[in-house]
């Protein structure tokens, strides 16, 4: 299911990241989740890609290095593995 919703609320974030309500209060309260205060009565409203990054802060960064990580360069085992004949379509990619 493609979500193409840009802000949620409370009840919505909970459901999205399938959490509690009280899990997103907790979030917010330990500013992990940026909350918006919105009309009279301050209801909190959270963006889609802040959603994305509240349960796994960094984590992009950290995927990153470990792929770059993973390079024939950079481990001759590996390199041995991947250089052969049955992949060597793969190798024009």
């Amino acid at each position: 299911m493609v979500i193409t919703k840009e802000w949620f609320t409370v009840e919505e974030a909970a459901e999205y990241l399938c959490v509690s309500k009280r899990t997103i209060y907790k979030l917010t309260k330990e500013g992990r989740l940026p909350a918006f205060r919105i009309g009279k009565e301050r209801h909190r409203r959270f963006r889609k890609g802040d959603l994305d990054k509240a349960l796994r802060p960094g984590e992009e960064v950290a995927n990153l290095d470990r792929l770059l990580k993973l390079t024939a360069k950079a481990d001759p085992v590996l390199a041995e593995i991947w250089d052969n004949e049955k992949d060597a379509a793969y190798d024009r990619l």
